[in-house]
């Protein structure tokens, strides 16, 4: 049997805690995860990596997520990179944005970690 090659999912988010769980529960699950605290350095990241999905928190300090959501869905590097909308912003419009700006996704924090999974299983299908 030829093992599949692992996939990679790149994490956006400015808070360090998040990033550390998301990479532990995507490394148990046998993802390989590339994480960028650094917002500015997102769409950059993006495109040198080539992740096969991207996991990206809204509430970011000088450009926010939907920014950095848009920008990757008009790039032809990495427009079809799925991504998933992470966040604590719970209001219907903040779920319409984050779609309207390309995302695959939306999940609220604080999160399931197997909702998590669910989610980037579906996207990767």
């Amino acid at each position: 049997m030829v093992e599949q090659p692992r996939k990679t999912i790149l994490v956006i988010d400015d808070e360090e805690a998040i990033v550390l769980l998301l990479e532990t529960i995507l490394e148990i699950y046998g993802y390989h995860c590339v994480s960028c605290l650094n917002p500015q350095n997102a769409i950059k990241t993006a495109e040198e990596i080539k992740p096969d999905l991207i996991i990206l928190d809204i509430a970011m300090p000088e450009i926010d997520g939907y920014e950095i959501c848009a920008s990757l869905k008009k790039s032809e590097n990495t427009s079809r990179i799925p991504i998933i909308m992470v966040t604590a912003l719970a209001l219907a419009q903040d779920r319409k944005k984050g779609l309207e700006s390309g995302a695959d996704s939306f999940i609220f924090k604080p999160f399931n970690p197997g909702t998590v999974i669910s989610e980037i299983k579906k996207l990767l299908a």
